[in-house]
């Protein structure tokens, strides 16, 4: 045992590494965009690497700008890490609320230099349970009054 416990924290450190390393490069080449309207409500959250850009309402020129920590952003990467992206208009929706107006409709969008991808619309407040860490640290990190 005492033999293979130097190879396994080899192992560890260099996946963490090569992870640290892929988060970095894909880093400045993500954007995240989450919505979230009804009659008379709109919420916009864009994050990229350093900025949060927030718009509670219609008006684009009170747009709120913020810096966005470091730390934050990675650990907005490493949730975004465990999700498939690619595969995010595949993911279903808990509920549907936002159908009948008793929801503000939500939907998250995936950014990269390629291509955007969107998930399905799902109830503000109540997002897919894959996409749940991911969603409420954005709006953790906006300046959105309502979380």
């Amino acid at each position: 045992m005492k033999k293979f416990l130097p190879l396994l924290a080899v192992v560890v450190l260099f996946a963490t590494g090569c992870a640290s390393t892929a988060l970095k490069k894909q880093s400045a080449d993500v954007a995240l965009e989450y919505e979230a309207v009804t009659r008379g409500t709109y919420k916009k959250v864009i994050v990229k690497q350093d900025t949060v850009i927030t718009l509670n309402e219609n008006n684009v020129n009170k747009a709120i700008t913020t810096v966005l920590p470091k730390k934050d952003w990675n650990s907005i990467l490493k949730m975004l890490s465990k999700i498939d992206y690619k595969k995010l208009n595949t993911i279903a929706p808990p509920s549907t609320k936002h159908q009948v107006d008793a929801a503000l409709a939500a939907g998250l969008k995936v950014i990269t230099k390629d291509r955007t991808y969107h998930s399905h619309t799902f109830d503000h407040g109540n997002p897919p349970e894959a996409l749940q860490p991911l969603v409420e640290k954005i709006l953790e990190v906006s300046a959105l009054k309502e979380k």
